[in-house]
């Protein structure tokens, strides 16, 4: 077993390398962890996906399994033979689909530590089976991390796994490009700019968005809303901003690649998701200098500051819309912007992230 301070041989396990949260979350871990000394793999329980061309790049292996739908004793063995090879002290999963693979494989390959993030409450995709495989590999598990404390308390008990086993680790970004480019919110008023960034799919609530918008319009005609993100609800939400007259005033921007210079032309970030763990998205608009709106689900008010955020329940559009005018006739977005943007640096950096995980190997290993 590696000493205290020695390099580690660490794998970070997924479904795929395809955009979002947490694959990005994955990708920028094994990223840090080559460049804090150690040895990483990522591997994918199933094919591989865009987000790979930045592990390729910095010379992190990129292992696809290919499994075929329902149960595959053939991927079990197959990941046990790369992990043997690759000789892993850890084996880091994230999400409930892959973690029946990385326990069996660990336990096969002698991994002497395997662990699971678990990155919402709500993230089997309606298939009960895969909680049930969670609790069967309780005794395969080292350890389960939870990206907050609303998501380990939804999630705990239902898991059945005992406390000494469970911990919390907040999410954490590259946070370089957010600070060297900041927003000016408030800098043009009347005018106000609010903006989102996120895949249109139902649980981002950008239907919600779009009709506490045209609410906002009332009260502050100025405004302007930029929605950031493809999916497929694309076309039923322009046909909703046509309903509601509100062309020229809501923008489907399409997906952006530059989320630092798309939030930083933003006055006030807003987040209508009805559910959530700890989306990267929050963390990056606080280190971009902006004040919140956002509804109150998953572990979002754990880490907003009251100073610059207002919460409101999910799925309701006469509250959001609310939250927004608050923010829009508040006075100081500027001074808000800038408490988001001090916390940010100070509590939710990658480096900071990475560190926890890392104590959290080693105090795992044995000896």
């Amino acid at each position: 077993m590696p000493e205290r301070g020695e390099r580690l041989r660490i794998v970070q396990l997924v479904e795929n390398l395809e955009l979002g949260g947490l694959e990005r979350l994955a990708v920028d871990l094994a990223l840090a962890q080559q460049r804090a000394g150690h040895q990483v793999a990522v591997y994918c329980l199933f094919h591989a996906g865009p987000l790979a061309a930045s592990l390729e790049a910095a010379g992190i292996p990129v292992v696809e399994f290919h499994k075929a739908p329902g149960f595959s004793a053939r991927a079990v063995w197959a990941m046990a033979r790369r992990l043997r090879r690759d000789r892993a002290d850890v084996v880091h999963g994230h999400n409930p689909a892959v973690h029946h693979y990385a326990a069996l494989g660990a336990r096969l390959a002698g991994v002497p530590a395997c662990i699971n993030t678990r990155h919402s409450v709500t993230n089997s995709h309606g298939l009960p089976y895969r909680e049930r495989y969670f609790r069967w590999a309780k005794p395969l598990t080292s350890h389960v991390v939870f990206v907050g404390d609303n998501v380990r308390q939804g999630l705990q008990g239902k898991l059945g796994y005992p406390a000494g086993k469970c911990s919390v680790i907040f999410n954490g970004i590259p946070l370089e490009e957010f600070l060297a480019r900041p927003a000016s919110p408030g800098s043009r008023l009347p005018r106000i700019r609010f903006g989102t960034i996120g895949r249109l799919v139902p649980a981002k609530g950008h239907a919600i968005l779009i009709e506490a918008f045209a609410r906002v319009l009332r009260d502050a005609p100025a405004a302007e809303l930029s929605i950031f993100g493809y999916g497929a609800l694309d076309a039923e939400l322009r046909a909703q901003t046509a309903r509601l007259g509100l062309e020229g005033r809501v923008r489907l921007e399409g997906r952006t690649d530059d989320s630092p210079g798309a939030l930083r032309d933003l006055d006030v970030f807003v987040l209508s998701s009805v559910n959530e763990g700890l989306p990267l998205v929050i963390l990056e608009a606080m280190a971009a200098a902006l004040p919140i709106v956002s509804t109150s689900v998953g572990s979002i008010p754990e880490v907003l500051p009251k100073e610059s955020a207002w919460l409101c329940p999910p799925g309701n559009a006469e509250a959001l819309a609310a939250a927004m005018l608050q923010a829009a006739h508040c006075g100081d977005l500027r001074e808000r912007g800038e408490t988001s943007r001090r916390i940010a640096a100070g509590s939710y950096g990658l480096e900071h992230m990475a560190r926890r995980y890392e104590e959290l190997y080693r105090r795992l290993l044995p000896g």
